[in-house]
């Protein structure tokens, strides 16, 4: 039974982690290496380009309460064969987009959607009803491939961009995503993606044994009494101050990740150094998830958000005077061991208050509002270029709502109150 486990347990965190580098690393992450190309090749505006992320992250956004359900309800596999087939079909696709609309379409709607069904969401899922005494440990293991990702794809985009032109880059990624992607889920992800499906309980615990431990948040959490419901999480102080903190960082990491690779090459850099420095970030972003996944699972919550903030906040002035290769390394390292909590700390704070139940669910929602504030960000960091012709603005904007992102978080990103509990306990009782 043990061996067993470890085997289909340790087969989950592998698809996991190969689905978080395509596509976040390809599909999502390594489209500031697009920007200049495209505006260059196509004629476009930057904030026409930025456009196309905004409304990307837009319909991310909308589809992510849907997703999470459909994750609680119909099940993993369904989800995420569904959405590796459409982000596959668009990113192919993009060989056609001749049109500003088209490429509007394809990338902005429908890869959104198919990312968000085989993405963080589903891969938080799998993570957290598979685990609860290492949940912030494989939270960490799993989230380190988004950064991985980008460092790995952002140059082999940059390769593929410089030897075949855009169009073809997109349609190489999206071949990728149908070979190492849909092909492993397909194989090998089974029903509601959970241990129950292989006969296990969470850890590996026996069924009977299983379903009372995980029906409750991790003990380091301090909870008791049953899993959240949906509405009763929204109600929650806990939930927005930890949503709406990271949703603020998120509206800065996109200016970074998006402009970025072009803020770098209009300083004078090639375009093979932006695109080192913004690997560079994500690489170091992987040292951030892991860490920040074993310290969620030691210390406080709010202790790890304030850090993670923290760093980026330190990170910043070191881009807005960056004079020299090694304050763009510089500035790329610390904000990338900040960055990397983002993807490990927000469901793990969800699962750890809210429980497995209607976890996906809850992350949704949590997701919609995190990622409709980093549309924000796309679109203003290329107001700021076309207006001004510099991104300095946008990165002073950037400290300032780390900032507010680390008092929010601090005042109010404590547990769910007691009283939230014992309402609940009534309600299901």
């Amino acid at each position: 039974m043990a061996k067993s486990f470890r085997f289909w347990s340790t087969l989950m965190v592998i698809i996991c982690f190969v689905l978080g580098i395509l596509v976040y690393g390809g599909g999502r992450y390594s489209f500031g290496i697009f920007m200049k190309p495209l505006a260059e090749t196509m004629g476009w505006s930057r904030t026409q380009v930025s456009l196309a992320v905004t409304i990307n992250l837009i319909c991310y956004g909308i589809s992510s309460p849907v997703v999470g359900w459909l994750l609680d309800t119909i099940g993993a596999r369904k989800v995420m064969v569904t959405g590796a087939l459409l982000m596959m079909v668009s990113l192919c696709a993009m060989y056609f987009a001749h049109n500003i609309w088209m490429f509007y379409f394809l990338y902005g709607v429908v890869s959104a959607f198919g990312a968000n069904a085989v993405g963080r969401i589903a891969q938080a899922s799998i993570v957290a009803n598979w685990f609860v005494k290492r949940r912030g440990l494989m939270m960490g293991v799993t989230a380190i491939s988004i950064g991985l990702g980008t460092a790995i794809m952002a140059p082999v985009v940059r390769y593929l961009l410089d030897a075949y032109g855009w169009q073809l880059a997109f349609v190489a990624v999206g071949v990728m995503m149908g070979v190492l992607v849909l092909l492993p889920v397909l194989l090998f992800v089974k029903g509601q993606g959970r241990p129950e499906d292989r006969g296990f309980g969470p850890d590996g615990m026996p069924l009977g044994e299983s379903l009372q431990t995980a029906a409750a948040p991790a003990p380091a959490a301090g909870l008791k009494g049953g899993d959240w419901k949906v509405s009763d999480a929204l109600r929650s102080k806990a939930f927005w101050a930890v949503t709406l903190a990271m949703g603020l960082s998120y509206t800065a990491d996109y200016i970074v990740l998006l402009h970025g690779p072009a803020d770098f090459e209009d300083r004078g850099y090639s375009g093979a150094t932006a695109a080192l420095v913004l690997a560079t970030a994500t690489l170091t972003s992987c040292f951030g998830r892991i860490g920040f996944g074993w310290l969620a699972d030691y210390a406080s919550i709010k202790l790890g958000f304030a850090l993670m903030f923290g760093l980026q906040l330190i990170a910043t002035p070191l881009v807005v005077i960056a004079s020299s290769e090694i304050m763009l390394y510089s500035f790329a390292v610390i904000w990338g061991v900040g960055y990397g909590g983002a993807a490990v700390l927000l469901p793990y704070a969800i699962a750890h208050y809210f429980g497995r139940s209607c976890f996906s669910a809850i992350l949704g929602w949590a997701t919609m509002v995190t990622v409709f504030c980093g549309s924000i960000g796309g679109i203003v960091g290329g107001l700021v270029y076309d207006n001004y012709h510099s991104y300095q603005l946008a990165w002073i904007a950037c400290g300032v709502l780390w900032a507010l992102a680390i008092t929010m978080v601090l005042v109010l990103g404590g547990r769910p109150a007691p009283q939230a509990q014992h309402s609940l306990a009534q309600a299901t009782a």
